[in-house]
């Protein structure tokens, strides 16, 4: 069926038509409602009866009766057609009942002129301005495409891509950001039409959008300039609506398409230069139920593993798409035996772990992160097995292993949320952990937060001799202004005569607004720590050497 509602006499036999509408009129139609989007339900005579319109043209429809299951039409879904219309037009016929009270005089609007026009005459004219218009034919394609009966689901939405694609691409086969965004626009109407379709779970329908996506875009992927990671994302959102699908349980029919699908495209060239072929495995992985299938799996991805050691390429990723595979299949031990000969793969180990945790096995997480913590590892997994090591040796209240991960995730971080940590659960030696901390902060390149970790390591440990000793060997305003607080007492007219050099040496290099700002706020810091008296004579002294630059006299007359 693929007709319009409007016109249903022109599609339905006679007989069918007058014993539908006299079912009509004697009100035999019950329950007649919308169950899903397009999807309407009623009960005739008994019988129940499907009808699928979207959104006016009658795309297929089914009924328990047995004249409809030998002509495929009868007079109880003729009759639910007849309801249908009636109810459509009773609902247009409402609706401009009630703008024509509501209404006076009128703007021609988009909305009045579609009201007014004929089907036929809006039809025509979208042909036409799809022949003279691109863009709105491919926007016009891609928003009705699932209503396209005529022609295989899957093909339709091969073709749709292949336009789309042809109309962006320049004569060199590159695709420019504009013509990328274009792409993406007709890629999100299709992710749309597939979420559709897994909500009404018409997943061979859902299935075919996403396999479209992948096939047609990943080989333009190296083309699209400014978007190949909008584009890869879409690649990767068809693989995430299939996973989807495997999870609602569908026919296994369909999982047999599929699995054939990905033995037939995992493997080529394309897929792996893109980086796409992973998603193939981790799909085979929750396809491959049966023991013929998990072997196959399991014989490409060993392949695979000597094609990226041709490469150069990490195995990391096959190595963990093999261990789910494994242990998906029930053959643990063998996963174990993979996964302890490759702890020394930054994926693995962490996998181990979380295999581990998922299993309450503390023990061996702890000792896993020990082990890694002896390998080279990238800064990121190192930090992540310190702070895994820090939260269990805080967990059992193990003060000296606290001391030594939180130490560790200092010097990383120089958050002294750490620093805090380390000096609680500190030993005897805590002096000594002190000054080998200090040290390995000062042997490292000059930078303001590293300078600002050393002396706020000295603040909080009282050493206030060595602070105001580091403060003028560094001769940094910012710093002087941080710590004062510290060394007012103990140390005042070193603070104070420090404060004079530096805001005198940076008045005589710096002119302009920001310069006065900045004595200002000085000039405070001052005051806010009990010096209130220097500031003042500061004033004094900047007033009388200075009395041509306007802006620093305006901040000044604030005090």
């Amino acid at each position: 069926m693929n007709f319009l509602l409007q016109k249903l006499e022109s599609h339905i036999g006679e007989d069918a038509l007058i014993e539908g509408g006299n079912l009509l009129e004697a009100g035999a139609i019950a329950n007649l409602f919308e169950m899903e989007k397009h999807l309407w339900l009623a009960t005739v005579e008994g019988y129940e009866v499907e009808l699928k319109v979207s959104p006016s043209k009658v795309l297929g429809g089914t009924c328990e009766c047995d004249r409809f299951a030998e002509d495929g039409m009868c007079e109880h879904l003729a009759a639910v057609m007849m309801a249908l219309r009636r109810k459509q037009q009773a609902k247009k016929q409402k609706q401009e009942k009630a703008r024509k009270e509501t209404q006076g005089s009128r703007k021609l609007t988009t909305g009045i002129v579609l009201d007014n026009v004929s089907l036929e005459e809006l039809s025509e004219f979208v042909r036409d301005y799809a022949k003279a218009n691109r863009n709105f034919a491919i926007a016009l394609k891609a928003r009705f495409a699932s209503t396209v009966s005529e022609i295989d689901s899957k093909e339709k939405y091969l073709q749709l891509l292949d336009s789309t694609i042809k109309a962006v691409r320049k004569p060199d086969r590159s695709i420019s950001t504009r013509g990328s965004q274009r792409l993406i626009k007709v890629l999100e109407e299709l992710h749309q039409q597939a979420g559709q379709a897994f909500l009404e779970r018409d997943f061979i329908e859902l299935a075919f959008i996403c396999q479209s996506i992948i096939e047609k875009i990943t080989p333009v992927l190296k083309k699209a300039k400014g978007k190949q990671r909008e584009l890869k994302q879409d690649v990767a959102r068809a693989f995430d609506n299939l996973h989807r699908l495997l999870d609602k349980g569908p026919a296994p029919t369909l999982l047999h398409s599929l699995w054939k699908y990905c033995l037939e495209e995992y493997n080529k060239l394309v897929y792996r230069t893109n980086g796409i072929d992973l998603s193939f495995f981790k799909l085979m992985v929750q396809l491959a139920e049966e023991p013929a299938q998990q072997e196959t799996l399991l014989e490409a991805l060993n392949d695979y593993m000597e094609k990226y050691q041709e490469e150069g390429r990490s195995v990391a990723p096959l190595l963990l798409i093999e261990l789910s595979a494994l242990e998906r299949a029930g053959r643990q031990e063998e996963a174990r035996r993979l996964m302890e000969s490759n702890l020394m793969q930054p994926d693995v180990l962490l996998y181990a772990i979380q295999q581990a945790i998922a299993k309450g096995q503390i023990p061996r997480v702890k000792a896993l992160a020990i082990t890694g913590l002896r390998f080279e590892l990238p800064p990121e997994v190192k930090a992540r097995l310190e702070e895994m090591l820090l939260k269990l040796a805080e967990d059992d209240g193990e003060k000296q292993e606290i001391n030594r991960y939180a130490l560790r995730r200092f010097l990383d971080t120089q958050d002294f949320a750490y620093f805090e940590k380390a000096r609680r659960a500190a030993g005897d030696d805590w002096q000594q952990q002190v000054e080998d901390t200090l040290a390995y902060f000062q042997q490292l390149p000059y930078a303001p937060s590293r300078r600002n970790t050393i002396a706020r390591i000295l603040a909080e440990e009282g050493l206030h001799e060595r602070l105001m000793n580091y403060a003028e060997e560094v001769q940094s305003l910012d710093l002087l202004q941080e710590f004062s607080p510290h060394l007012i007492t103990g140390h005042r007219e070193r603070l104070l005569e420090l404060y004079r050099k530096l805001l005198t040496d940076f008045l005589r290099n710096h002119l302009g607004r920001k310069t006065s700002q900045r004595i200002r706020e000085a000039l405070q810091r001052l005051h806010e720590i009990g010096a209130g008296n220097l500031a003042v004579l500061l004033v004094e002294e900047f007033r009388s050497q200075y009395p041509e630059r306007h802006s620093l006299m305006e901040e000044l007359a604030l005090f």
